[in-house]
């Protein structure tokens, strides 16, 4: 069988030599992916996630954090220690620059970083801030946490940047948070060869448990070599379709894809066959050398998905602990107003596919938080009872008041104090 014409070049003339990069967002992409779907309730529920864009807002905490903290971030996001978190960061940052810019004509695909801190309470080291303005292109304002305009202005963040998909990431925001990091991602591209709607119609799909529904499935004969890629791999076949413009004669070529896989024994979830795919290694059929020309019809279910996650719980899993530890987190690379700790991981996804192509984006959203030991500097007062006043003796426990009264004369041993002129006579 002829080999396709890859729809993403690797970096060398032969397949799976990855840019080390590369590998890693591929290695960690199984690796997250099967923990999320560990740490999620419902396991018949879809699971679509992405980590290329957990990575951009992750990428920008880790470089606050410091001690153990950093090395459990630089570990589990990138490989790496902690003193090589920087390169390994800007290396990913760069990465996301060549990929935008190769697909910048043929689909449309954009990143976006933005931090909102709490003014009232934190301020950034400001080389963290300069770091994350510069190289990771970050939109950094300072707010009032107090205000809901403040949510509001987040929200429409989110929304601009993933084309209304999106809409909402927060609903509300406490005085006495510190932060919220976000990274952005939207993605949208036609089909090289698109569906033909006429022959779109309902066909039944068997979910896991043996439910069997009626959904509107796409259906596509592709009658000429290298319009499709087909795999047969162990225990799986799998076929990847292109989006954007082919004119393989001028040089253009299609700049992403989807590979779509399907079990062969209809035994094995999709789900449990992708968790067993994270081996710490780039499988086959991630390699775009590794697919053949073919010929022939298939059929897609038009997908329509929305998921939220908490990302915390799989990133525990997965290694990172003591940036969760409210006595432990160490991100004093970040600030020094204070002791932090991430509070809050949320990851909002949606994807979307019909005949003319997919849609999709996602929002990762972290949340920092102040320790509850760290205390706003106490208030300098000059409270003077010089004068008649109330109080109660109150048991804290119960709220109960013992004593309750208003002093007018403190002890029975006061005495008249010397008189000044002109002071007022006592009625």
């Amino acid at each position: 069988m002829a080999k396709a014409k890859p729809a993403a070049q690797p970096e060398h003339e032969h397949g799976r030599q990855f840019k080390p990069e590369v590998k890693n967002v591929i290695k960690l992409t199984l690796a997250f992916t099967k923990a999320v779907g560990n740490n999620q309730d419902e396991k018949s529920d879809n699971l679509v996630v992405s980590p290329y864009n957990a990575i951009s807002a992750l990428a920008m905490v880790a470089k606050g954090a410091d001690g153990l903290t950093r090395d459990e971030m630089a570990q589990t996001l990138f490989g790496v220690s902690g003193k090589d978190l920087e390169k390994a960061a800007n290396d990913y940052v760069a990465l996301n620059a060549d990929i935008l810019a190769a697909n910048k004509d043929q689909v449309t695909l954009s990143t976006a970083n933005g931090v909102w801190t709490n003014q009232e309470r934190l301020k950034l080291d400001p080389a963290y801030a300069d770091d994350l303005k510069k190289v990771h292109s970050a939109e950094i304002s300072a707010e009032d946490f107090g205000d809901k305009k403040t949510v509001d202005k987040i929200n429409k963040w989110a929304s601009d940047n993933t084309n209304g998909l999106i809409p909402e990431v927060l609903t509300e925001l406490k005085k006495d948070d510190a932060a919220v990091l976000a990274s952005a991602l939207y993605f949208k591209g036609d089909w090289t060869h698109k569906f033909d709607k006429k022959l779109t119609e309902d066909k039944n799909f068997t979910a896991d448990d043996a439910s069997v529904n009626a959904t509107p499935t796409m259906k596509q004969r592709f009658k000429e070599e290298g319009q499709i890629g087909y795999l047969a791999g162990d225990g799986y076949e799998a076929v990847a379709l292109n989006y954007g413009k082919e004119d393989w004669e001028n040089g253009k070529q299609p700049t992403m894809r989807v590979v779509l896989i399907r079990p062969t024994d209809d035994n094995v979830s999709a789900r449990d066959w992708l968790s067993g795919e994270a081996k710490g290694k780039v499988p086959e059929w991630l390699d775009p050398y590794a697919f053949g020309d073919a010929v022939g019809s298939v059929e897609l279910p038009r997908l329509d998905i929305k998921q939220r996650f908490d990302l915390i719980p799989a990133l525990k899993e997965m290694g990172i602990k003591e940036a969760f530890n409210e006595e432990k987190a160490d991100f004093g690379k970040m600030t020094q107003s204070g002791d932090l700790f991430i509070g809050k991981v949320q990851h909002d996804i949606v994807f979307k596919t019909n005949e003319e192509g997919s849609e999709a984006a996602a929002v990762t959203t972290v949340g920092m938080v102040f320790a509850t030991s760290v205390r706003m500097p106490p208030p300098q007062i000059d409270v003077k009872f010089d004068r008649s006043f109330a109080f109660a003796l109150q048991d804290v426990k119960t709220g109960a008041v013992i004593f309750v009264g208003a002093i007018n004369k403190p002890n029975e041993e006061m005495k008249p104090a010397v008189k000044k002129q002109n002071a007022p006579k006592p009625r």
